[in-house]
């Protein structure tokens, strides 16, 4: 195997294990959530909503390359809380 392809599979290893880490870390925050009463959730639930708009808005003051795909990140998080 060469070096190129033993980067290749390393950093699809690496990518996997990030990619379930932020799902713990979802699951986790989700199971929180529900855990509280209902006027708690709802309160708790706008306050990430705003944190994460203020988060954008700096990534786009920034110019931060990576803003779209904090975007699609939260939007994924709360369309999955939905249901």
């Amino acid at each position: 195997m060469s070096t190129l392809e033993q980067r290749i599979e390393f950093l699809e290893e690496n990518n996997e294990a990030l990619l379930m880490q932020n799902r713990v870390l979802a699951t986790a925050l989700k199971g929180l959530l529900r855990a509280l009463p209902a006027d708690l959730a709802e309160l708790a639930t706008e306050s990430i909503r705003t944190a994460f708009d203020n988060e954008i808005a700096e990534l786009q003051y920034e110019e931060n390359p990576q803003v779209e795909l904090f975007h699609d990140a939260t939007y994924a998080f709360f369309h999955e809380r939905e249901h």
